[in-house]
């Protein structure tokens, strides 16, 4: 299947199957035909694939992954079932978070209940760098802000596990 070039349109693909995915959420949970259909709105920057706001009824998406191929194909449906089921089980159940109750209507759906996605967000705006510290455990990444930290001598950063001071690695 080839994939649409444009982000203008995979973003209107993407609002558009938000609608048509919403229709099989009250299709298999007929309490949810009463509910709206949630309002898409779109994130500018971070490393989050979507969100759901549970008090305004909307679900976000990250545009930035949209200029990318893998971005798109996890968006779409993944992330869209996912954050659809955040406010469906919010609506039947009140629940809150990656409860089973979230993860019986992904299921239910077809979609696997991840957490998270695994896409390497280097590049995209508002995702800071990560930089390589070790200690005797192994290598561990550290954000921009933290690496700057260490770089000015403001703090100090310790392994969980070990408890060593962590030491800048070999780039």
């Amino acid at each position: 299947m080839s994939l649409p070039a444009s982000v203008a349109e995979r973003t209107r693909i993407v609002e558009q199957e938000t609608q048509a995915w919403w229709g099989r959420f009250a299709t298999a949970y007929p309490k949810l035909e009463r509910a709206r259909t949630p309002r898409v709105e779109w994130l500018r920057r971070g490393s989050t694939a979507g969100r759901a706001d549970l008090r305004r009824w909307v679900v976000a998406f990250n545009r930035p992954m949209l200029r990318r191929e893998d971005g798109f194909r996890i968006i779409l449906p993944d992330t869209v079932v996912h954050e659809l089921a955040h406010l469906a089980a919010f609506h039947l159940y009140d629940s809150r978070g990656h409860d089973a109750a979230w993860r019986g209507m992904m299921e239910r759906m077809g979609i696997p209940p991840r957490r998270t996605h695994d896409l390497d967000v280097t590049g995209l705006p508002g995702v800071q760098r990560r930089w390589r510290y070790r200690c005797d455990c192994g290598e561990v990444q550290l954000s921009t802000t933290r690496h700057n930290r260490i770089l000015r001598g403001t703090q100090i950063y310790r392994c969980t596990r070990c408890r060593q001071q962590l030491e800048r690695a070999e780039e």
